[in-house]
């Protein structure tokens, strides 16, 4: 009876098959749920970059029409009785634009009370520029105020707003440089306009430039050098904005043939002595001339960055719903098999050990076998053989979705979303005695080698500095593409005396290179180095400090090593 008991009870391999289908389901959808969940992350801070670059926009905009808003003040107060309807009128196209920009900036970066108390402020500064709707300059000092309060409006604004626009550092590095770009033609437009009003005053009174004022011209002229000098260096927004840098000039020179030479000339007479060869109002205007371009410059940037967000945001939403797509598929697959399993896999086993207990117990009837059953059981074999193929083209797919998504496509390094988590791993397992040591490396002048031979030939240089890494790569090593022309290498190691050696090979090698353009021109290239170490730290924090050294490395000269103690071109 036990032997029979034994025979008729259900197979062990039974229960594993049905339970490794079970386990095969379970496993498929948390590898979903982790693929789903990093392009979800991909595409949510893609839309992210997407929403603030928008509240960015918004807020600069208002910048800017507070700063055309000080021009056309400037001219109600100094034009003639004969042209003040006609200057009142564009100043009050001028004013609606300023409020209805004002009124879109969002609540989260301009509260209620803030905004109200931005409103009263400017209404303020407005009724002392309305005195002269259709009044004359009389006193200087009272007209120097009215210009002075639409100055004051724009600053309480910019006072009240910054207390609240941290957040815009919750962009992606990557975004930041577009962000800080925009800022400085923002300041750029302000500080023009407020350069030509230290001159409004003395030219409408016929008076020597006071000190005060010539103090200030100095110093708005070293401003707004500095301005232009720091909008000359372009990012990665070179590459989507290939005529910005061209209109930056034209704009400059208009500025500077207009502007600047009639601020100069005035400056002069005014040194000498002599009269002014130009009235307020004709200087008010024709300095309001010289600074037209500057609107549509700031609106070319913001509108190309933002632009290229939407892209990303968009590549990004496309990458997310191939990736559910793919996953719903394979559900689908791995639900089939499953159901397949059942019905010609499971179900004939159980028939055969059926007919099997029969036969033991001498029951005939149960061991009869109909031709349906002896046509699964002659399918049995098969369609296992079919089961596996099936496993292991599915096995195959999830590990090419998961390697794509930590992937860089061009240098087959790691990713920042796959460095990000594995240096992290890495930092967890240093110690004191075997810190973790961070690598941050930024090819020199890359963008000279994409503007003179173009990015083809940049990709062949970025291709051949992650064959260099992965060379002198050990077991363990964390080799990444931040993004640019920027790697890193996170790894431990007991002494900077190993990290300098190894790191000066990685150099040395990096200077060997050669390369021919596409016309078969030679060039080498050379790379900058940041390093730190350090153990019970985070990740970000090591970033920061290693990007640091590595500006210091640009800084004093390219081509060296920063950030250990016996560091050496």
């Amino acid at each position: 009876m036990k032997k029979l008991k034994k025979a008729s009870s259900p197979s062990n391999v039974l229960r594993y098959l049905w339970g490794s289908a079970t386990a095969t389901l379970v496993l498929t959808s948390i590898l979903s749920w982790w693929l789903l969940s990093g392009s979800w992350q991909a595409w949510n801070s893609a839309r992210n970059d997407v929403l603030q670059f928008d509240n960015f926009y918004l807020v600069l905009q208002v910048s800017n029409d507070l700063a055309s808003e000080r021009a056309f003040s400037n001219e109600l107060v100094l034009s003639p009785q004969a042209s003040k309807a006609k200057t009142w009128q564009a100043l009050q196209e001028s004013r609606q634009i300023t409020d209805s920009d004002l009124q879109k900036v969002p609540a989260n970066l301009l509260s209620q009370a803030l905004l109200t108390a931005t409103v009263e402020q400017l209404k303020r500064s407005r009724l002392s520029v309305n005195f002269y709707q259709d009044r004359v300059l009389q006193d200087p000092v009272e007209a120097q105020r009215a210009i002075n309060a639409m100055v004051e409006a724009t600053d309480f604004y910019h006072e009240a707003l910054f207390q609240h626009t941290s957040e815009f550092l919750l962009l992606e590095p990557s975004a930041l440089g577009p962000i800080l770009r925009a800022q400085a033609l923002g300041e750029l437009r302000d500080a023009t306009g407020r350069l030509g009003s230290q001159l409004l005053i003395p030219l409408a009174t016929r008076t020597p430039i006071p000190l005060h004022n010539d103090e200030a011209l100095s110093r708005g002229m070293e401003r707004i050098n500095v301005l232009w000098w720091l909008l000359r260096t372009q990012g990665d927004e070179a590459g989507y904005l290939p005529g910005f840098q061209k209109q930056l000039e034209n704009t400059r020179q208009q500025f500077e043939e207009q502007g600047v030479r009639l601020i100069k000339m005035l400056h002069a007479e005014s040194g000498n002595g002599e009269a002014y060869s130009v009235d307020a109002e004709s200087f008010a205007m024709r300095y309001h001339a010289s600074l037209s371009s500057f609107d549509d410059l700031l609106n070319t940037y913001l509108t190309g960055v933002k632009k290229h967000y939407v892209h990303a945001q968009q590549k990004a939403l496309l990458h997310l719903v191939m990736v559910i797509a793919i996953l719903i598929l394979l559900c689908l697959l791995t639900s089939g098999l499953i159901y397949y399993i059942r019905t010609r896999v499971l179900q004939p086993i159980l028939r055969l050990n059926q007919i099997a207990t029969g036969i033991i117990a001498g029951d005939h009837q149960d061991a009869l076998m109909d031709e349906s059953t002896a046509k699964e059981v002659q399918e049995l074999f098969s369609s296992l053989g079919t089961l596996g193929n099936k496993l292991r083209e599915q096995t195959h797919l999830s590990k090419k979705l998961q390697r794509q998504s930590e992937e860089d496509p061009l240098t087959h390094l790691f990713n920042r979303r796959a460095f990000d988590a594995l240096a992290g791993n890495l930092l967890l397992k240093a110690s004191q005695a075997t810190p973790a040591w961070l690598i941050m490396i930024d090819v020199d002048r890359f963008k000279s080698i994409n503007d003179t031979w173009g990015h083809p030939t940049g990709d062949k240089v970025l291709v051949a500095l992650a064959a260099t890494l992965k060379k002198f790569s050990r077991p363990g090593d964390v080799i990444a593409r931040l993004g640019g022309e920027e790697f890193a290498v996170m790894f431990l190691a007991p002494g900077h005396q190993d990290v300098m050696g190894y790191t000066s090979r990685i150099q040395n090698e990096i200077r060997r290179l050669r390369f021919a353009g596409p016309k078969g021109e030679a060039f080498s290239i050379t790379a900058s180095f940041g390093v730190t170490s350090g153990w019970q730290r985070e990740l970000g924090d090591m970033l920061a400090e290693a990007d640091a050294v590595l500006y210091e490395a640009k800084n004093s000269g390219r081509d060296k090593i920063c950030g250990l103690p016996t560091s050496h071109a």
